[in-house]
């Protein structure tokens, strides 16, 4: 059976830039690289773009969101992705076209340059993508201070040694659980595969851990590096790649 070896590590004190300059220009977006939405700001920033480049689809599943703070999330996001993208293969942002890959993983779809890859997640008040150089990859942003109960969630998701680490002691439990929540979040989204009941057979402690492909699900690489990163505010970020890197590039909009 053949084995992947996750490797967990920090950046420490990742450079935050301004993103709005690469965005208004339409430059070549850096690759890899980060990119923190404020999505209240965004939203404002963007205006009416939201309703020039995104497709009816998206338009329809926006308004579907109850809360308008849903909604100027979504909006926000799905416009700074296709904005990104649209910087990236040297496309209008409105002409981009989406499938669902595995489990529903969004890609670009085949017609189109597919040397730009994304990832994107959701939380409280923020959310976040990631691109790349063509390797799939997998991002998850959380926020620390979410009010949520941790115990049921524990055992059914961590291995013994991630549920002692978690609970070694009361100050800033709840910031490493979501450092490790974010690392299998993010290596479900860079596989595809879902939430499962194989989340405790692999870990994702500081370091390497060797496991079976087949646990993970959804063909992943032989190997997945993942770089944790705090951000301000009790919120905590996971970028997943099959490429070890030299450099990860931290944008602000």
């Amino acid at each position: 059976m053949s084995k992947t070896t996750i490797i967990s590590t920090w950046i420490t004190e990742p450079q935050w830039t301004d993103g709005w300059p690469i965005i208004h220009r339409s430059d070549q977006v850096p690759r890899p690289s980060v990119w923190l939405i404020d999505p209240v700001h965004t939203h404002a920033v963007i205006g009416d773009r939201c309703n020039q480049v995104l497709s009816e689809a998206e338009l329809t599943r926006a308004a579907r969101f109850h809360q308008s703070a849903h909604r100027i999330r979504y909006n926000a996001t799905h416009t700074v992705l296709r904005m990104l993208l649209a910087a990236g293969t040297h496309a209008d942002a409105a002409d981009l076209h989406f499938h669902s890959g595995h489990h529903n993983k969004p890609n670009l779809s085949e017609n189109q340059d597919l040397s730009i890859t994304f990832n994107l997640s959701y939380t409280e008040n923020k959310s976040m993508i990631g691109v790349a150089e063509g390797q799939a990859i997998g991002v998850d942003i959380e926020w620390s201070r979410r009010p949520i109960v941790i115990d049921d969630m524990l055992s059914a998701c961590f291995s013994a040694n991630e549920i002692d680490y978690i609970t070694a002691q009361e100050d800033n439990m709840y910031r490493r659980f979501f450092t490790l929540w974010t690392r299998k979040e993010a290596i479900l989204k860079l596989t595809g595969e879902g939430i499962g009941e194989h989340l405790p057979l692999f870990e994702v402690l500081d370091g390497s851990c060797i496991t079976d492909k087949e646990i993970i699900g959804g063909h992943p690489p032989d190997r997945i590096y993942l770089y944790s990163f705090h951000i301000s505010d009790g919120y905590v970020g996971c970028y997943a790649t099959s490429a070890s890197l030299d450099q990860l590039q931290f944008y602000l909009l």
